[in-house]
């Protein structure tokens, strides 16, 4: 079998690479950027359908990660995220249209509210950022291709991915600041009353290569939490990196985001469909995070 991976650079991508070489399979890449060592296609998602539809030719599964999940530039630019994160995810699909691949979408917990209780893959969705918006369109994408053309594709929402090589965008990456800042000496600053599902990227692989092989066995269209399931305070998650990195540093409470304001997964539909469930316990991850930052930014 061989795999195409979009956006196979970034946090997710890294590590799915990883997990599909580690069993064998064949990886392609596409992407404006080479990865080392992999059969690699150079082109934008945006504008280079032909040669997406090439990078395509003969995989049977398409991985689309290539996006940005930058919650406030999307806001500055709508149009731009559009773009990107739902006409790049088209451009995609038609790709493996073409080629007969199956396609899994790197979908969002930003299509949900955020909410007190767990977030089901059955509830309306209801964007609070053009980003969620822009992911909504390309998992309705998803549902058109499969009712109309045939198109096997798995959407796949992940819940707040941490993980060795996470850069910080704007608010997003908050694991990857907080852990900067503590090896800093510097103050974490929590803005935020709110929980969050943090997923290692390590799980994060783990689920798309489950969804891979359940997409192309039950063909269809589905939708899944990708996460743990389990919610961790903002000012929580600073308080363990603080200790696991024994730091100085000292947490700030500057809130501007209320108690329920959470998104955390329910998992259930992962557990028994794909049989997927996380494997990383917090503690562990962020330990492993500490440890790849020190090795790698002194």
């Amino acid at each position: 079998m061989r795999v195409l991976v979009t956006g196979a650079t970034g946090l997710i991508g890294r590590h799915t690479l990883a997990l599909l070489r580690e069993r064998g399979v064949a990886v392609r890449t596409f992407q404006r950027g080479a990865t080392p060592g992999v059969e690699h296609v150079y082109g934008d998602v945006r504008t280079d359908r032909q040669a997406l539809c090439r990078a395509a030719d003969g995989c049977a599964a398409l991985v689309h990660l290539a996006g940005r999940g930058d919650v406030e530039a999307s806001r500055r630019d709508p149009v731009g995220s559009a773009e990107l994160n739902a006409g790049g995810a088209l451009h995609a699909l038609e790709a493996a249209r073409v080629a007969g691949a199956v396609f899994v979408l790197a979908s969002s917990q930003r299509v949900y509210p955020l909410q007190p209780g767990p977030c089901h893959e059955d509830a309306p969705p209801a964007p609070d950022s053009p980003y969620g918006y822009a992911k909504w369109v390309a998992e309705l994408w998803c549902r058109m291709l499969g009712e109309q053309l045939g198109v096997a594709s798995r959407v796949l929402r992940f819940f707040s991915v941490y993980g060795p090589g996470q850069q910080a965008n704007g608010n997003s990456g908050v694991v990857s600041i907080f852990a900067r800042a503590a090896l800093d000496g510097r103050p974490l600053v929590v803005e935020s009353a709110g929980r969050r599902d943090f997923t290692d990227a390590r799980d994060v692989a783990r689920g798309i290569l489950a969804a891979i092989e359940h997409a192309r066995r039950e063909g269809g269209y589905r939708v899944f939490n990708i996460a743990t399931g389990q919610g961790t305070s903002f000012h929580d998650l600073a308080d363990t990196i603080v200790r696991l990195v024994d730091s100085p540093s000292t947490i700030e409470v500057r809130l501007r985001e209320p108690q329920g304001r959470d998104l955390v997964a329910d998992v259930a539909r992962a557990r028994e469909q794909l049989g997927f469930s996380s494997c990383v316990p917090l503690r562990d991850g962020l330990e492993h995070c500490i440890q790849w930052l020190r090795q790698n930014c002194s």
